[in-house]
Order: structure tokens, then sequence, then C-alpha cells
């Protein structure tokens, strides 16, 4: 059975790398493209590059984002010249978004920037056993849950 002293001690521990985390997504970063891309911009490219021909619906959904917030990221991407907007034949209301050939560059770039994460992780954590990974699962699981219950509170 954990202590409180060791609920207290996970939780700084998680603060800690909580803190570190949003100071590293504060700062833009260059996936390739020559732009300096905001976390939020370049996890915008990852949805539409993921996920090609999304409306602006589909990703606020994907994204728990309004469309507005949503439609405001898509013009500066525009104007980026990262992402372009196209209309269905069919549905003249319709507007689907896909990346250009630079966006292509910083997706593809960032994807990389992941791979080189995860390996970093990989050689931190070695082999990890089935009851390792379950117990980290339900560790995160359970920060989640958490997380939405205060959120519902709010």
């Amino acid at each position: 059975m954990v202590s409180s002293a060791d609920m207290m001690q996970i939780s700084s521990a998680w603060i800690r790398i909580m803190n570190k985390m949003m100071a590293l997504e504060k700062n833009p970063r260059d996936f390739g493209s020559g732009d300096h891309l905001s976390s939020a911009e370049i996890h915008m490219i990852m949805v539409i590059g993921k996920n090609p021909s999304q409306n602006i619906t589909s990703i606020s959904e994907e994204l728990g984002i309004s469309k507005s917030a949503v439609s405001q990221m898509v013009r500066k991407l525009e104007q980026k010249n990262l992402v372009e907007r196209s209309q269905l034949p069919d549905n003249e209301k319709e507007i689907r978004l896909s990346l250009t050939p630079r966006g292509r560059i910083a997706f593809l770039g960032h994807e990389t920037h992941h791979a080189v994460i995860f390996a970093r992780m990989h050689e931190k954590l070695g082999d990890m056993t089935e009851e390792q990974f379950a117990s980290i699962m339900t560790f995160f699981s359970a920060i989640e849950s958490t997380a939405d219950e205060f959120m519902r509170e709010d």
C-alpha cells in the first residue's frame, strides 16, 4: 500500500514533469519547413496530416476546441503556406483541409522528432515487463480521470 508520503513524492515528481513539458511546449520549433511552429500549430498540422480531407467541425471535435479556434489556426497556417482549404465539388459549403508540400515537411519532421523522443525513452526504460507497463498505464489512467473530474467541477 502506498503511503501519503509516497503519494506526495509522486505528486511532486508529476508537477515537476508537467512544468518541464509546458516549458518545452512554449518554445516554437522548426520541424524542417523553415517555420517556427508553436505546439498548437504543429498539433493542428498533425491532425490534418493524419486525417486528410477533414473539415473544421471534425478537427474541432478531435482536438476538443471550438470551430472558431480551428478556423483561426487554419488561417495562420494558410498564411505560412502549410495548410490549404478546398471545397467539395458537390457541396460548396463543405471545406476540406490538407497539407501543402511545406506542411507535409513539418508533419514528417514532427514524426521524426517523436521517433527520437521514443527512442531516448526506450533507452532509459529498457525492456519493460507487461506488469510494469500495466502499472504505468494504471497510473496515467488515474491522473487522467482525476483531471476529468476536476474539469467537470469547474
